[in-house]
């Protein structure tokens, strides 16, 4: 009997935090399909009457309800483009980068403590506090309203922490794989590419995985360091749909439907080494 109400009480529990966390993407999705006459409407309908596909086309009532195709994510494309060519470089960059860290830290302990502390604190600065002398760098070396403008300041918050769990990570490999390596004449960047990089591709796809979703939603550095389609990205794409007059929610949800699903792809096909990437040697001890 006991036995039987934990299992209804862990069921309900389960159920609440399902709908907690489900509900803001079923509220996303059902808007992006809603016609603008509902967009607006109260009580909000939970279970929209009608669907449309006009906030994808620009057909429709327009941004204000008023008319006219200005609302579509037509547009969309150069955006898509920019957030997949940073986000992607970011997470490869930064991946590479910190593995050749981590294994340096963890295996030779270059820097020791201090050095391991002063790149995690470099994750703790506010990146508000780092945009003006970014600009005025960036500017002096033409690379505002570029790729690269947005990969370099970004790396720089995403490798500090890849860096941090990686040295973790490697520690958790016995170190009598490196001297077996070793005494078969392998050098120690030998013994890190064909012995050590391997077993860590669980850490490598986990810490891949998360660059690429910081890089993806990055909004005020994107903001500041670029000022065309030529490299901004989804997250200030969106921000067109929000204005003083009104939020044109429709073409907002559905601008924002296309820019997660990316994400979530992404998420899916690294999901089996990400849960092993992020749980490698929780349990060890």
């Amino acid at each position: 009997m006991r036995e039987g109400a934990q299992a209804v009480a862990k069921l309900v529990i389960t159920l609440a935090v399902m709908v907690f966390f489900l509900f803001p993407v079923y509220w996303l999705v059902t808007t992006a399909f809603k016609p603008g006459s509902d967009w607006f409407r109260w009580p909000p309908m939970i279970i929209p009457q009608a669907l449309t596909l006009d906030n994808f086309t620009g057909g429709g009532s327009g941004i204000y309800g008023g008319g006219g195709g200005t609302t579509a994510i037509e547009n969309i494309v150069p955006y898509l483009r920019n957030s997949v060519v940073v986000a992607l470089g970011t997470a490869l960059i930064s991946t590479f980068v910190a593995a050749l860290a981590g294994y340096a830290i963890s295996r030779f302990k270059i820097g020791g403590m201090p050095f391991v502390s002063w790149i995690i604190s470099v994750r703790m600065l506010p990146p508000i506090a780092a945009a003006l002398p970014l600009y005025v760098t960036f500017r002096l070396l033409h690379l505002l309203d570029t790729w690269w403008a947005l990969i370099l300041v970004h790396l720089t918050f995403t490798t500090p922490f890849a860096v941090w769990v990686l040295i973790s990570f490697f520690n958790e490999i016995p170190r009598e794989l490196d001297e077996a390596a070793f005494v078969d004449g392998a050098t120690p960047f030998a013994t890190f590419w064909r012995v050590v990089l391997p077993l860590s591709a669980p850490g490598l796809a986990a810490m891949m995985t998360l660059s690429f979703v910081q890089s993806w939603g990055e909004f005020l550095l994107a903001l500041i360091l670029t000022s065309t389609a030529r490299a901004q990205t989804l997250p200030i794409y969106l921000g067109r749909y929000i204005t003083g007059f009104r939020v044109a929610w429709g073409p907002l949800a559905a601008a924002g439907l296309v820019t997660m699903l990316p994400v979530v792809v992404f998420s899916l096909l690294m999901q089996r080494y990400l849960l092993r990437g992020l749980t490698f040697g929780a349990v060890k001890g």
